[in-house]
């Protein structure tokens, strides 16, 4: 490793503060010195960029060895290049981040032979620049850094559109076109979230006195409970459901309500089902406890009757055993007195 090319600290963080041949001020992430013209080669490559450049060495001469030529070898190229921009992975290093942005941020300038993937470039750059910017939050100054590469090319895209629109008038009103869109399309964002806005709103409002309105109706039904009126509270029940609902909103809201509180209403069937049945219950002890009782009652009435008629036939033996005797000392009585 050269002299140019020992790490140091400035190196690591993706930022050369001097120029290695005239000592000059750098910028950050150029690569050639704006005073003396040195070319900046010393900076680290990180892993991924030099896959990068090596998958593109592998396309160009895999298609030049294919035999294509020209326009088409061009064309082919350009489109294999964009495949891998798209599709090869960000890694999560910070050094890494940083020598990407390096590597990109030349081939999305506004140069005079602009990169033939300079889109699919600019498309990577940004998602890059957003997860270096996260990768270093804490860092104000390489932020700061960053976010000036990011206004630079804004500028420098707006200024590439307006000089093509000064001289293709056709370009102007594409550009005003596209204008004209953005700021519709904007409105009409805008204006669907506040529809979506008030629709909540509205939502929440009207779900607060449906919820009231449902709550009234539970609390009826177990006072009608602890009255024993199975019944009304059976038909108060019909009316505990979920109704309110916005169509152009909170359907999923509507739908969780809606069977949360048919679980609520089967839950408070399921408690006057069972209040019916304790009571028939209670109904159908106490008919028996009366039958018995009955049955018990009867059967003393019979015992206290078989008694008064066994007495009443026993009296009846008695006096009539009496009357016998008394017919007997009569007959003897008047023997005697005929006698005498």
């Amino acid at each position: 490793m050269t002299e140019n090319e020992q790490p140091n600290v400035n190196q690591k963080q993706g930022v050369i503060n001097k120029c290695p041949s005239c000592g000059g001020p750098l910028k950050a992430f150029v690569s050639r010195c704006e005073l003396c013209g040195h070319e900046l080669a010393g900076i680290g490559a990180s892993n991924t960029v030099t896959e990068l450049a090596r998958k593109f060495d592998e396309i160009e001469a895999s298609l030049t060895a294919s035999g294509l030529q020209g326009s088409k070898l061009e064309k082919e190229v350009v489109a294999r290049k964009s495949r891998v921009i798209r599709d090869f992975p960000i890694p999560n290093a910070r050094e890494d981040l940083q020598s990407l942005i390096y590597y990109i941020y030349p081939k999305i300038q506004d140069n005079k032979k602009p990169d033939p993937n300079a889109e699919d470039w600019r498309v990577k750059f940004t998602e890059v620049l957003n997860l270096a910017k996260n990768a270093y939050k804490g860092d104000a100054k390489t932020r700061a850094e960053f976010e000036e590469i990011e206004r630079s090319l804004n500028v420098s895209l707006a200024g590439t559109l307006q000089t093509r629109a000064k001289r293709s008038p056709l370009m102007a009103l594409t550009v005003g076109g596209v204008a004209i869109l953005c700021v519709i399309g904007l409105a009409s964002t805008q204006l669907d979230s506040w529809k979506l806005k008030q629709c909540e709103e509205k939502y929440e409002q009207g779900a607060v006195l449906e919820k009231t309105r449902l709550e009234g109706i539970v609390a009826t039904v177990k006072k009608q409970l602890q009255d024993n009126t199975h019944a009304a509270a059976l038909t108060t029940l019909n009316g505990l459901q979920w109704e309110y609902q916005e169509s152009a909103c909170k359907r999923d809201e509507f739908a969780r309500e809606k069977a949360a509180w048919e679980t609520r209403r089967e839950d408070l069937l399921a408690q006057v089902r069972q209040a019916e049945d304790a009571v028939r219950a209670q109904q159908r002890e106490q008919e028996q406890r009366v039958a018995e009782n009955l049955r018990a009652e009867e059967e003393r009435e019979s015992v206290q009757k078989r008694a008064a008629a066994e007495r009443a036939d026993a009296q009846r033996v008695a006096e009539a055993e009496r009357e016998l005797t008394d017919k007997v000392r009569q007959r003897a009585a008047a023997r005697k007195s005929a006698a005498d």
